[in-house]
């Protein structure tokens, strides 16, 4: 059986970082978020050149229709 004293759980102690720690960090996520993003481009744009090009069909125009 579980006493109840077990029941509590200790309380976690809180991190202080820095504004400068804080800010760091937070610029390089967005650094490899951003250098994901180009990479990502890079090869998207590859796969889309290798690609075939395909005639595009002329559209036609509807034509007005005449008040009476």
């Amino acid at each position: 059986m579980t006493s109840k004293n077990n029941a509590r759980t200790a309380a976690k102690p809180t991190v202080r970082r820095s504004q400068d720690e804080t800010s760091a960090a937070a610029l390089d996520i967005i650094k490899a978020e951003l250098a994901a993003r180009l990479k990502k481009t890079a090869m998207l744009r590859a796969l889309r050149l290798a690609q075939e090009p395909v005639e595009e069909k002329p559209v036609k125009k509807a034509v007005a229709k005449k008040k009476r």
